[in-house]
């Protein structure tokens, strides 16, 4: 931060730059380059472009499919006429292009940094339609209201939609997290598709923030009823959770809860 009371341009400049340099990484691969921005989608995890250079003058810049697979991963159906509309409107403006579910737009070279940083607020502002998802518009859902009811039968409060933070500036949000003993979080699974995908991030999730709280305890949950846990997410949930069953099994939840006293 600034120490001094006065602001100059200087320092300003100084300071921007520091930050911009410090959340830029880059990566070769066999396609081009992997590159981080300093901006994030609603979850906390930053925006990761790719370059790929497939004539002498032109270079395909993508978010290789992370933006609408996050969306639907949201339970965000991006095929109604609404999110259609809403989709073509942002792309417009940011001049991007949709291929296969990946986000694209072509570049020629020498590139503008402008370009990019365009490409990379698209995509964000892509991302924020989550907004309209129907389940995020009702209510509770079945499974918040079993979870609420267990927490109130064990006599524990827990903060809703807290954030728990990896890096200084980065944040991951959960469903549920408690204080009142061990520290345990509790994560409702809500994507609708690609359960594998979604928990693999979730894994990741859990390892950095276990590494950042001490003795905290994940609890992740899902809808046996309607979600399909392969072998490979069912592995990843058991290995990086102190529980992962389906929220209507109540008694391993409050099994779960009462050890960490």
């Amino acid at each position: 931060m600034i120490a001094d009371t006065i602001l100059s341009s200087t320092d300003l400049r100084a300071l921007l730059t520091s930050f911009w340099d410090e959340a830029l990484e880059i990566e070769p691969t066999a396609k081009g380059l992997l590159f981080t921005m300093p901006a994030s989608y609603p979850d906390g995890w930053q925006v990761v472009l790719e370059l790929s250079q497939l004539t002498p003058k032109g270079v395909r810049m993508s978010d290789r499919g992370k933006t609408l697979s996050w969306l639907t991963g949201q339970g965000q159906n991006i095929s109604t006429d609404a999110m259609k509309h809403h989709l073509q409107r942002l792309c417009a403006e940011h001049s991007l292009t949709e291929e296969h579910g990946v986000l694209c737009r072509w570049l020629e070279l020498p590139l503008d940094a402008c370009d990019i940083q365009v490409f990379a607020e698209g995509l964000v502002a892509v991302s924020r339609l989550d907004i309209l998802n129907d389940h995020r518009m009702a209510e509770e859902d079945v499974a918040d209201t079993v979870v609420k009811r267990i927490l109130s039968d064990a006599g524990l409060e827990a903060k809703r939609k807290h954030k728990l933070h990896v890096t200084k500036d980065r944040a991951i949000a959960v469903d549920y997290f408690i204080e009142q003993r061990r520290p345990s979080a509790i994560q409702i699974l809500r994507a609708k598709s690609d359960i594998s995908g979604s928990m693999e991030k979730w894994g990741f999730r859990w390892h950095e923030l276990k590494s950042n709280y001490t003795g905290l305890a994940p609890i992740m949950l899902y809808d046996r009823d309607s979600q399909l846990i392969d072998p490979y997410s069912r592995h990843i949930g058991e290995t990086e959770c102190s529980l992962f069953c389906g929220y209507d099994e109540t008694d391993r939840i409050h099994d779960a809860l009462s050890s960490l006293g």
